[in-house]
C-alpha cells in the first residue's frame, strides 16, 4: 500500500524520481518496474493516477465488465483510459512523464507524491498546497463517523 507524501523535483528531461518508499511496494524483478498514469476523474481532480501494472490490470477487468454500449462507459473509457500510459522506471528509480501528462495538472519543476494505498497520485506543487490549504480548514468538521468508519 502507498502512504505518504513526497516532494521531488523534475529534471531536465522531465524524469521524476520515484520516492524509495513507494518503490519498494513495486514488484522488484526486471521489468517488472512498470506503472501505468494516467489523468485523475472527477470535480477538481488535477492529479495523475500512478498504478502499479498488477492493480491497473485489476482496473481494466473490472472495467471489461462494465456495460460497454452505455455512453457512461464509453465517456469514463475516454476520459481516464484513453490518456493513460505505461511507463518503466529507469535504473534509479525514474519516471518520465510524458509532456500531456505534464500538462493535464500544470507539472512544471516540482511534483508532490501522495499515497492512495491501491495507487499513488502526482500533484503540481502548487496544486498540492492549494488543496493541502482547503483541507486544513475542512479538518476542523469532518470525522470518521462522516465517511462510515
Amino acid at each position: 500500500m502507498f502512504r505518504g507524501t513526497f516532494f521531488h523535483s523534475l529534471d531536465d528531461k522531465a524524469r521524476v524520481a520515484v520516492p524509495r518508499k513507494f518503490r519498494d511496494v513495486l514488484p522488484a524483478g526486471p521489468g517488472d518496474a512498470r506503472v501505468v498514469v494516467t489523468k485523475s476523474v472527477g470535480p477538481g481532480a488535477r492529479t495523475l493516477d500512478v498504478y502499479p501494472m498488477e492493480e491497473w490490470q485489476a482496473l481494466e477487468d473490472r472495467i471489461r465488465q462494465m456495460p460497454q454500449f452505455q455512453d457512461r462507459t464509453r465517456t469514463f473509457k475516454r476520459l481516464y483510459l484513453h490518456p493513460a500510459q505505461e511507463l518503466v522506471l529507469d535504473a534509479q528509480g525514474r519516471i518520465l512523464l510524458p509532456q500531456d501528462l505534464r500538462n493535464a495538472i500544470s507539472l512544471q519543476k516540482e511534483a508532490v507524491f501522495t499515497g492512495d494505498l491501491e495507487k499513488f497520485l502526482i500533484w503540481s506543487k502548487e496544486d498540492w498546497q492549494a488543496q493541502a490549504d482547503a483541507d486544513d480548514s475542512t479538518s476542523q468538521t469532518l470525522s470518521f463517523d462522516d465517511i462510515g468508519i
